[in-house]
């Protein structure tokens, strides 16, 4: 389970409606911007929740903080919320906060990874840190980042966040609308970046693979080609509950015939 994105300051997000069914497509429209409480709220319920299994906490920077000060607000969210977290994403890849996805360069992934680790060493909590990338890079992008991830203590990668491919939004007859997609429409874009970032990232690296997984196939399609957690959202709105208890059926299935 993995919960935001959750920012310092509380926002209202972006202005309704801003979630679209693409029906047809099996696929969404979201421009949802963040709408969370704050920080403060959030850490409040966590500590007033059971334990979960594995609880992930997405972070970002408010979308009035300027680009220069966004390092800041992710600093402050993983050293409130870290404590809560098996697992940390750092989400510089959503479409929907102006400014965010320049954040996937270089210079500033070196930066925040140092900060971050360096905050963890320093903490009893020892929670994964995940880099959330955007499926609109150009190849050179992925591979920067992944040598970054490579030769520093992050943990690894989340593939893919929302695409906001303009060609993709024409050919859906979405180009008016604000949003990113995902779904049946990004699976197999994702799985091209999780094949390139498969055969590049050190072996000890983990990979967190969406996009696209619909059915039993797709999730095993992200395991073939490299993954070693799946996450499903697009899925899970159309499919329900029922999705998830078809791929744990199966899982104990195949472990049981092995």
């Amino acid at each position: 389970m993995e919960i935001g994105t959750v920012t310092p300051r509380p926002q209202m997000g972006n202005r309704k409606p801003r979630i679209h069914r693409l029906v047809k497509e099996n696929s969404l429209l979201n421009s949802l911007g963040f709408p969370n409480e704050g920080l403060d709220a959030i850490k409040k319920r966590l500590k007033n929740t059971s334990k979960i299994t594995c609880m992930g906490i997405n972070i970002g920077p408010n979308k009035d903080t300027p680009i220069d000060n966004m390092r800041d607000d992710y600093i402050k969210c993983y050293e409130e919320l870290s404590e809560f977290a098996d697992f940390v994403t750092i989400n510089v890849s959503s479409p929907n906060t102006p400014e965010l996805r320049q954040l996937q360069d270089q210079k500033f992934i070196t930066e925040i990874v140092s900060l971050l680790v360096e905050s963890r060493n320093k903490s009893k909590k020892n929670p994964k840190i995940f880099i959330k990338l955007s499926p609109d890079e150009k190849d050179q992008t992925y591979l920067d980042v992944i040598r970054i991830v490579n030769q520093t203590h992050i943990d690894g990668v989340i593939l893919t966040n929302t695409s906001n491919n303009l060609q993709l939004k024409s050919t859906l007859n979405v180009s008016s609308l604000e949003g990113g997609l995902s779904g049946k429409v990004l699976r197999n874009s994702s799985n091209k970046i999780l094949r390139l970032v498969k055969e590049k990232l050190n072996e000890e690296k983990i990979i967190v693979a969406v996009g696209g997984v619909f059915d039993v196939d797709s999730y095993y399609e992200k395991l073939d080609l490299g993954a070693d957690l799946v996450q499903i959202y697009t899925g899970f709105v159309y499919e329900g509950p029922n999705l998830v208890k078809k791929i744990i059926k199966y899982d104990k299935q195949k472990l049981s015939n092995s």
